[in-house]
């Protein structure tokens, strides 16, 4: 009997020492396993919904517009851009960096579509906001403008720059009172701020306080001496005043010149330069440059300026941005450029 017990004490023993015992080593990996599935299960609607996100901003960003007057770098620069944007539709600077490009080539509302959702995914970016303003202002829908340098201005209350463009957007509206006090603004914070001295120069111009004008626009051609603007309201004020040969001469600098460039403006224009700058034929292009830049200012003066290829190609681009693809197509602007371009490598007669 003993014996017996004593058998049946071991087989306990056994069965007790061979059970799975629940420790924090053997419960550990069934844990993590199924922790993991949690997580990915949870992941499942989330992805699901950043799918979603992509896709839907992908079907809102413009489609590629018919190109009629660019060449094929320029279009080439136009897919890359395009094609960033929807690899990475959640990136506001790939999309924003998209609307650069429609705006830079003057498509207008392809710009506005690529802005607006820029915006949408990173609200609190300044870029994608003064874009929009300067576009809207470009095509004279000075509500909309207004709402937006006033959004900007929210982030940089103290941007003489940006003063200065919604007073020039009052000033264009007709509204003067509202233009003055912004002129005043930006030029109390800067006081060389070109597009504010220009724009209360005029003002003063309006009002018949030449002197007034003068002080305000002479200091503005130390920095910016090619100013076209300013040397034409130079010529007004200097006319009114009885100095015809002051007056004269500031007009006969006021037909070929440049016009206020910010530095953002200026990231956005260059983003066409590039496609015209090499390439291009320069036989017929005289002819052709005749017909298409005097529409601005005269032959003589291009003749008398000599500068490198890529300021020839700034400029043309200017042109270009201010009378219309239409008007001077990528062709026409790469071989006008090509026949510039090769002037100044040619040596000069004796």
């Amino acid at each position: 009997m003993v014996a017996v017990k004593f058998h049946r004490c071991l087989i306990d023993r056994r069965c007790y020492d061979e059970m799975t015992v629940n420790t924090f080593s053997n419960t550990m990996p069934r844990h993590r396993t199924s922790l993991i599935a949690l997580v990915l299960l949870a992941a499942l609607p989330i992805n699901a919904a950043c799918q979603r996100e992509r896709e839907s901003l992908i079907s809102r960003l413009p489609l590629p517009p018919k190109f009629f007057y660019q060449n094929r770098l320029s279009i080439e620069l136009f897919r890359e851009a395009d094609r960033l944007a929807r690899q990475e539709p959640l990136s506001a600077e790939r999309i924003g960096r998209l609307g650069m490009t429609y705006h830079a080539y003057r498509f207008t509302d392809e710009a506005r579509q690529s802005y607006e959702l820029a915006r949408n995914i990173a609200p609190n970016e300044y870029r994608w906001i003064y874009y929009q303003a300067f576009l809207e202002k470009s095509v004279f829908d000075f509500r909309k403008a207004e709402s937006l340098f006033q959004r900007a201005l929210e982030f940089k209350s103290d941007s003489a720059e940006v003063l200065a463009e919604l007073g020039d957007l009052y000033l264009k509206w007709n509204r003067p009172d509202d233009a003055a006090t912004h002129f005043t603004k930006a030029l109390t914070i800067e006081p060389l701020q070109p597009l504010a001295a220009l724009g209360q120069a005029r003002l003063a111009l309006i009002t018949e306080r030449w002197d007034e004008a003068l002080t305000l626009l002479v200091p503005i051609l130390d920095t910016h001496p090619r100013l076209s603007l300013c040397h034409k309201y130079l010529a007004r004020a200097y006319v009114n005043l009885g100095l015809t040969d002051k007056a004269e001469q500031h007009l006969s600098l006021s037909d070929y010149g440049s016009g206020i460039e910010t530095p953002l403006m200026g990231e956005l224009h260059e983003l066409s330069v590039d496609p015209i700058v090499n390439g291009g034929k320069p036989e017929g292009a005289l002819d052709l440059m005749q017909i298409k830049c005097t529409r601005c200012h005269t032959s003589t003066r291009i003749e008398v300026t000599h500068q490198d290829r890529y300021w020839w190609a700034q400029t043309v681009r200017r042109m270009q941005r201010e009378a219309g693809w239409a008007w001077l197509s990528d062709e026409q602007a790469s071989n006008i450029v090509a026949y510039l371009a090769d002037r100044e490598a040619s040596p000069v007669s004796p």
